[in-house]
């Protein structure tokens, strides 16, 4: 008996072992571009070159800081992305937030899988699909190059992944609750200003930083739909890569730089943003 016993207890730590072991190459793998990026970006042009490569050390130097830095166009794309990212993350999440509501808190009906599946798909087409009736419609309007456009075509992108997400949270939360404050002469607006709303929370925040992460991420509809006014930074990193060079110094630089405000959001969000993808695991 204690021998099983032992076997057991060994098999078990072995697979803690190996799982902690994957974990870690699966984290260091999914770490390795960003530091690579860092470390690009600390380096003269002649280090970036050299055979073989260092990954560790050598000469570093902070000039494709500076060159980012003194670059006015990279304030006004940071700016641009920030006020673009803020305004269509919030459109797409609270104008979400009640289309989920109303459609997680209304009685089944036969189409709704089949229309829950079309949301995701409609997030899942190809940009390139819609970018050049978009094009036409923009510039038909004399829209062209406006920074509320790029926010609007986001909110709209991202609209049925938001809806597709909160449905799941909303859906989780006991539709006796509401019943129960209907009783005792809550409004539709106190229900969900004080009922619906503190428990959903941690899955608004998880929402909210899936939509916030593509709208930062977005890089064809500004590619099309904006030229220098409103130039987001993915498209302003890309412009480092030219027909005659690539500046691979000020192109890390600058990546660099695009990570930290979404990093140093989904920090501050994290423990709401564990609590949202808890609650959204369990889906009827």
């Amino acid at each position: 008996m204690e021998e099983g016993e032992s076997v057991t207890h060994n098999g078990t730590r072995l697979g803690r072992i190996a799982a902690y072991a994957i974990l870690g190459i699966a984290t260091l793998a999914a770490l390795f571009p960003i530091y690579w990026t860092l470390l690009t970006s600390l380096r003269t042009r002649v280090a970036i070159f050299e055979t073989p490569p260092r990954l560790f050390g050598g000469e570093l130097t902070l000039d494709n800081y500076r060159t980012v830095f003194a670059d006015g166009q990279f304030q006004a794309s940071l700016i641009i992305t920030i006020v673009v990212t803020v305004l269509a993350t919030l459109i797409a999440v609270v104008s979400g937030s009640f289309a989920a509501y109303a459609i997680a808190r209304r009685p089944r009906f036969r189409t709704r899988r089949p229309f829950e599946g079309m949301m995701i798909l409609v997030r899942a087409m190809p940009g390139i699909v819609i970018a050049v009736p978009l094009f036409q419609i923009v510039v038909g309007l004399g829209l062209y190059d406006q920074p509320i456009v790029l926010a609007i075509t986001y909110a709209a992108i991202n609209l049925p992944f938001a809806v597709w997400l909160m449905v799941g949270f909303i859906s989780g939360i006991p539709v006796e609750l509401e019943e129960s404050a209907r009783v005792d002469g809550a409004s539709q607006f106190r229900i969900l200003r004080s009922i619906i709303l503190p428990l959903v929370a941690p899955g608004l925040a998880a929402t909210t930083i899936f939509v916030a992460l593509l709208c930062w991420n977005e890089f064809l509809m500004p590619l099309i739909l904006a030229d220098q006014a409103g130039k987001t930074l993915p498209v302003y990193i890309a412009g480092f890569v030219t027909s005659r060079t690539i500046e691979y110094g000020a192109m890390a630089a600058a990546a660099s730089l695009a990570i930290i405000p979404i990093a140093i959001v989904t920090l501050l969000v994290q423990r709401q943003l564990v609590r949202g993808l808890s609650l959204g695991a369990v889906k009827d």
